[in-house]
C-alpha cells in the first residue's frame, strides 16, 4: 500500500473554451427550465 500513496498524482491541463462554446452553453442555460412537483423534477428546454 505504501507504493500506491507515495506516487505523485498527475496534474491536469487547463483547457480554454472558445467564445462560441461559452455562448452556446449560456443560451442553453437560459432556455432550460426545471419544474418541481412533489418528488418529481421535470426539465423543459424552451426554444
Amino acid at each position: 500500500m505504501e507504493k500506491v500513496y507515495s506516487e505523485q498524482a498527475k496534474t491536469c491541463e487547463v483547457i480554454q473554451a472558445g467564445k462560441a462554446t461559452v455562448d452556446r452553453l449560456l443560451q442553453f442555460s437560459r432556455t432550460l427550465h426545471l419544474v418541481e412537483y412533489k418528488d418529481f423534477t421535470f426539465e423543459a428546454n424552451l426554444n
